[in-house]
């Protein structure tokens, strides 16, 4: 497929010396790249961590946002 993109500079960089040093177009060079970068594995959220006080049951969350509040 063709289509038109716009790189930064050091990722243009990058894809160009990628495709030169394996000997590919850049468009080949692009294409792996980002399929490379979807095959890796997502990062799983941390569950968010629970506290319990005399005063009650607080989430992570709940804490950083009262400590916001100070």
């Amino acid at each position: 497929m063709r289509t038109t993109l716009t790189l930064d500079t050091d990722a243009f960089q990058a894809a160009k010396a990628k495709a030169a040093h394996e000997n590919k177009s850049l468009g080949k060079a692009v294409s792996e790249l980002i399929l490379q970068a979807l095959r890796q594995p997502q990062p799983q959220k941390a569950p968010a961590a629970v506290f319990r006080s005399e005063g009650g049951t607080y989430t992570s969350k709940e804490v950083e946002a009262a400590l916001d509040e100070e």
